[in-house]
Formats: structure tokens, C-alpha cells, sequence
């Protein structure tokens, strides 16, 4: 495995500094990939505690000089010495590092120094690969600007492209851009998409981000979470087997049942019934998930903060349930965003929900026609067919809703792992063609 640095000149954690918040990304990135990342920064006391996933085991924090810096392209009475100091330290910072990930290093006025000593470290280092990220979508200052203030030596280093280097920008159509702009080939620019740490920014628990990332839950089509008591009537085989002809037209399925106060007695024989159920129709023990069996803890109930999580999650809902007073966590599913599937021979759901899911026929302890006491009963004569009915029109909502559609998408793609394992961890395995 390549030992991977990140380079920047940040002497501050602000959490509204969008490059803070890239680089911090890509540190989990690395630990949850199993890498070491060197981390470089600008010597400051921040640091004698790291911050956030500055932190987080495995990361090794690597100082260079805490040098002044501006935002205007100017030199300044210390710059001559400062590149002198900073090519010193990046330079022994570096020290058995494969790939060296930079950030505005070749963009911004205010790491002009860092910019000019990096180059020449560069070029004695051949077989370092930087791959510079461009955070900018306007062009870099440009040589006229910098021959008011650099003497030839500069320039020099300045107006050629940065050696052994890939430059890094988040969509295809700005690649001739950027190529230009940094007087490159378009083969040198590589995109790689910003991701979303999902569960972060959702404020996941950790023993909840630990499960997604187990399960893989982020990478499913179709996530219906159904919190419920294992009373027969709520039917949780319905939404089980829904599920599963959902996984038969061909999207990945994750059925995560929220199986709270279920400890004894017959909720302990339905649980088992349900996992058989699951298997005849062909789901497995990872896409057919109980909370009780995931955490000790939730043996017996799990906090409402993971049931929300959970639905925040998910973007299927199925509620069959034979008898209901209202249904909360129905209600909770739709302000989610979940497609529903609620039940219509049990008529009080479109008085209490409208017309916004589909319903279908699950029976009920209720007259449908009157609404008094008694009971509604449906029979499926094919009852694969029924489920798959159903199946169908949740795929088409999932297949053409346009909401629904942008946000699988990039639940799915723009994840950490995702852009680490298709973007970024093929270019650090790079190997140029001898």
C-alpha cells in the first residue's frame, strides 16, 4: 500500500473553509481504506490536540514553517528565505510518501511560497506523484501578473507545469478549462468528484455508521426501514416480500426492521418466521436486516435518533398493518421522503395520509365498507404476481421521480468510499508506462 500525504499550509480548522472540509474528507477516506496519511500543516498549537478527523488513528501530522502569506500575488521582504525554509521541511516532510495530495498549492496567491518550493522539491523527486486539486473555477493569476515581482529564477519555476503531477477538478466538461489555464495536456486533468460524508452530515451515531458502512447500505437502490412490535398484525412479511420483488426487477434492496419490545413470546417465533420468509423469496442475511440483532443495545429498543437516521436513509416505506391508530412512524417516513405503500382496506390511512401513496389490498380488523368492528380480508390468487405489481410501481418511481432519482444517485455515488474506490485511489496507484 502507497504512503499518501496531503500538503497544505492551513494553521486552522474553520469549519466554513471549504478546503478544510476536502481535506478532512479525504482523511477518513485514507483510514477507512486502511491507509496512514501523512497530514502537513502549518506549525500552530491547533495541532497539539487535532481536531476532528485530523485525529482519527493512523494520521500522522507533518509541520513545515507557519510562513506570512497574502492574498494578493506581491512578494515580501522574507519571501526568498521562507521558500528556502519551506523547501526544507515539505521536503523532509515528504519522506517516504508515494502520492502527495495538494490543495490550491498551485492556485492560490497565499501559497505562492509553498507553490514555488514544492516545484523544486518536484524535481528532485521523480518518482513523487502530486495530484494538485484546483478549487477554483475561475483561472489562475497569470505571468504578467508575476513578472511585476519575481526575479527570473521564479519564473522559471512558475511558468512551466508542476512535474510528475495530475491536476485534479470535479467535472469532465471543465477539463479543457483547466488544461488550458494551467498550460497542461488534457490527458494531465483528472476528475475527481467532491463526495459527501453521508453519514457525518446526517450526524449519524457512530455504532449507526458502523452498521452502513458493514451492510454497505449506502450503495442500495432501495432502503425500506419499517419500525415496528413483532405483533402478526403489523404484517411485516407484506413489506418483506415487497422488498424482495423489488430485488427481482433488478435494484439492490436493503429491509431494515426496527423490531423494538419483540423479546418474548410469539414476537420471538414471528422474528424467525419473518428470516424465513426473507430467504424463500430471496433476500439474504444482508439485505434483510433487525435492528435487535445488530447492536446489544438494541435488543429491546432503539433510540428515536437512530430511527430517524435510518429513515433519513431510506426511500422506500411499506405499511400493511391491519389496525392503527394513526401510524407516527408512517407519518415520519413520508416528511423522509420515502415512496409509500400504505394499506387500503384499512380506510382511516388515506383520512389520515391523502393521496400521496400508493395503496394497496393488505386485509384489516375493520369493515372496509362501514368502518365499524369487524374484519376485511384479501386473497391473493397469485400472490408473487400481486407483490411484483407493487414492486413495479415503486421502481418507477424510483426509476423516473425526479427527487428520488437525484438522491439515490448520489447516495450511491458521491459517498467516501465510492469516490475513493473510483476516483481517487486509482490515481494514487498510478504507475507511469516505462
Amino acid at each position: 500500500m502507497k504512503r499518501v500525504a496531503i500538503l497544505t499550509n492551513f494553521n486552522s480548522c474553520d469549519q466554513a473553509y471549504s478546503l478544510n472540509r476536502v481535506v478532512q474528507d479525504q482523511i477518513k477516506m485514507l483510514t477507512k481504506a486502511g491507509y496512514e496519511p501523512i497530514v502537513i500543516v502549518a506549525k500552530a498549537s491547533l495541532w497539539d490536540n487535532p481536531p476532528e478527523n485530523y485525529g482519527l488513528p493512523g494520521v500522522e501530522l507533518r509541520y513545515v514553517p507557519n510562513v506570512p502569506v497574502s492574498n494578493e500575488v506581491k512578494t515580501d521582504e522574507t519571501f526568498d528565505q521562507d521558500v528556502i525554509s519551506l523547501r526544507s521541511a515539505i521536503a523532509e516532510a515528504l519522506e517516504g510518501v508515494d502520492v502527495v495530495l495538494t490543495h490550491d498549492i498551485i492556485y492560490q496567491p497565499a501559497a505562492l511560497k509553498h507553490n514555488v518550493a514544492s516545484r523544486m522539491i518536484a524535481k528532485e523527486k521523480p518518482n513523487l506523484l502530486w495530484l494538485h486539486w484546483i478549487h477554483s473555477a475561475t483561472s489562475p493569476y497569470t505571468l504578467i501578473n508575476l513578472r511585476d515581482y519575481f526575479k527570473d529564477e521564479y519564473l522559471n519555476v512558475l511558468q512551466t507545469p508542476f512535474p510528475n503531477s495530475f491536476y485534479i477538478f470535479f467535472n469532465d466538461y471543465s477539463i479543457p478549462r483547466i488544461a488550458k489555464n494551467f498550460g497542461v495536456g488534457e490527458e494531465d486533468v483528472k476528475v475527481v468528484h467532491h463526495p459527501t460524508d453521508y453519514c457525518r452530515f446526517f450526524r449519524f451515531s457512530p455504532a449507526l455508521e458502523e452498521i452502513v458502512d458493514d451492510k454497505k447500505m449506502l450503495f442500495a437502490d432501495a432502503i425500506c426501514v419499517f419500525p415496528a412490535r413483532l405483533d402478526r398484525g403489523k404484517q411485516v412479511e407484506m413489506a418483506i416480500k415487497i422488498m424482495a420483488s423489488l430485488k427481482k426487477l433488478g435494484r439492490s434492496v436493503k429491509m431494515i426492521v426496527v423490531d423494538f419490545h419483540s423479546t418474548g413470546g410469539d414476537k420471538v417465533t414471528y422474528r424467525e418466521e419473518l428470516k424465513h420468509i426473507g430467504i424463500d423469496w430471496g433476500l439474504n442475511e444482508d439485505e434483510l436486516l433487525f435492528t435487535s440483532d445488530l447492536r446489544p443495545e438494541w435488543k429491546y429498543e432503539v433510540p428515536q435518533e437512530i430511527v430517524s437516521q435510518l429513515q433519513v436513509m431510506a426511500n422506500v416505506f411499506v405499511m400493511p398493518s391491519k389496525s392503527e391508530s394513526y401510524s407516527l412512524v408512517t407519518q415520519e417516513a413520508a416528511l423522509a421522503f420515502s415512496v409509500g405503500v400504505l394499506n387500503s382496506d384499512f380506510p382511516p390511512f388515506r383520512d389520515i395520509f391523502g393521496s400521496g401513496p400508493f395503496y394497496q389490498q393488505f386485509s384489516s380488523n375493520i369493515d372496509a365498507l362501514t368502518g365499524q368492528d369487524g374484519e376485511t380480508t384479501t386473497k391473493y390468487e397469485n400472490e408473487k404476481g400481486y407483490m411484483e405489481d407493487i414492486a413495479r410501481k415503486i421502481n418507477y418511481e424510483l426509476s423516473f421521480n425526479r427527487v428520488l432519482t437525484w438522491n439515490m444517485r448520489l447516495r450511491k455515488e458521491r459517498n467516501l468510499e465510492a469516490i475513493f474506490r473510483n476516483e481517487l485511489e486509482p490515481l494514487i496507484n498510478y504507475e507511469k508506462v516505462k
